[in-house]
């Protein structure tokens, strides 16, 4: 089951828990291992394959599996041209001594501890890709670690091996997908390769959604965000519209901001950020832009209803249909019929959005939301937001959530009708919104 430098001679000693990874996901395990900052062993199986993952203080620190793409020897003996018989004599060394073998490895063969560290990150996250694609398995965790990887040198976030490995999946599914349509089959293949002319994350866009979620932060720091001079003209024009109805106008930008307060600010920096980014679907940007603050603001209400974060619910909300706006123009470059064009947009769109948001480097919650606001059952570390923004999203539609989502009694009228927050303040939100899309003259 596993090589005799990983054996865990405490083994009866320690502690463990086993089960069915139908009841319990990978995602589940690991998001457990984190956030309680586990140590041990966990063995994943589905009888062909036997898979195991090692932790420490909750973080990843090596990856063993006998499938062929994730042997450590021979993906070594790729990444170093150090012979395998070799690398088994360092592992069998260090388990003579009783340290660390990645640490071992790196001071006996001059291997840089960072490629290391890549070697590791890479096979992590194979093997999970791997393992959320079983049908079925067994896992087992116990809270017992071999000498040969206490104390590694290599730490991973174990949440973001996770976000990863379901990228690698989305992609894999995506071949799949692409298989069917040429055309598809090259789009994908360019968001892959990085090769689409996708404009990086504005900084003022970037700053403001870091700082966001800082208590501390103060009216400079919002400030200091703040530089293309159109966009800080776009500020004061909004401010001064008459949706906000101020005698005196407005005319620094600090006043505006705390005028008005970060949530319209952060809408009008996204909408001047990617209003301008297919002119050739302009009018259908624009509906795209509308419908995503009108759900941004819904999510930061229910977030109050619900005393969850929310900025955050606010910031998702936002982004939520980035994919669709990246999509209508990528697909501008063929000669597709309308009704193909929209199909595949619709069915596609949270999958490159995803992709497109880890370009970007996006919050992991923002990631989340992006890939699975359709299908919130599928989030794996943000569910509760998710959600939240799944039914923001029906709610600015009309639409009813179904009767079997968490949320959806809260906010389902007595005849089965959507019932949106502060529906007595739809009008209000409609001049904001239409005062954030004016453009600047």
């Amino acid at each position: 089951m596993h090589p005799p430098f990983l054996e865990q001679r405490d083994d009866k000693l320690s502690r463990a828990i086993a089960g069915s990874l139908s009841l319990m996901t990978l995602s589940d395990l690991v998001q457990w291992i984190e956030v309680s900052r586990r140590s041990g062993t966990l063995l994943v199986t589905n009888d062909e394959i036997n898979k195991q993952l090692f932790f420490q203080a909750g973080r990843l620190i090596f990856i063993w599996s006998e499938k062929e793409d994730e042997r450590f020897c021979e993906a070594l003996h790729s990444a170093t041209g150090l012979s395998l018989e070799s690398i088994e004599e360092n592992l069998r060394a260090a388990e003579q001594l009783g340290i660390s073998c990645i640490g071992y490895l790196s001071s006996e063969e001059g291997i840089p501890l960072e490629r290391l560290t890549d070697l590791v990150r890479d096979l992590a996250e194979r093997a999970m890709a791997d393992i959320i694609t079983w049908k079925a398995g067994r896992f087992r965790f116990s809270d017992s670690l071999p000498t040969t990887v206490l104390s590694s040198p290599v730490t991973l976030t174990t949440s973001q091996l996770l976000m990863e490995s379901a990228v690698m999946v989305d992609e894999t599914n995506l071949d799949g997908q692409a298989n069917t349509d040429p055309m598809l089959d090259e789009v994908f293949d360019l968001i892959r390769k990085g090769a689409i002319n996708i404009p990086p994350l504005p900084t003022e866009m970037q700053l403001l959604m870091q700082r966001i979620n800082d208590p501390a932060m103060m009216v400079d720091d919002i400030i200091e965000c703040i530089a293309d001079p159109l966009l800080v003209s776009k500020v004061l024009k909004v401010c001064n519209s008459s949706f906000y109805g101020r005698r005196n106008n407005i005319g620094t930008l600090r006043e505006a901001v705390v005028y008005m307060g970060l949530k319209s600010l952060l809408s009008i920096v996204t909408v001047h950020a990617l209003s301008g980014f297919s002119p050739r679907n302009a009018a259908q940007v624009q509906a795209l832009l509308r419908h995503s603050m009108a759900t941004a603001m819904i999510a930061k209400q229910l977030a109050r209803d619900l005393g969850q974060n929310h900025e955050q619910a606010f910031v998702c909300g936002l982004l939520h249909d980035l994919g669709w706006i990246i999509m209508l123009e990528l697909l501008s470059e063929y000669n597709l019929p309308i009704e193909k064009r929209e199909r595949l947009i619709q069915e596609h769109h949270t999958v490159v959005g995803g992709l497109v948001a880890k370009k970007w480097n996006l919050g992991d919650d923002i990631q989340e939301v992006i890939r699975w606001h359709h299908d919130p059952n599928n989030a794996r570390n943000h569910g509760k937001l998710v959600e939240l923004i799944h039914l923001a999203d029906l709610l600015t539609k009309g639409v009813a959530p179904p009767e079997d989502q968490t949320l959806s009694s809260l906010y389902t009228g007595p005849d089965g009708s959507a019932t949106v927050p502060f529906i007595d303040h739809l009008e209000e939100l409609d001049q904001e919104i239409e005062a954030i899309l004016a453009p600047i003259n």
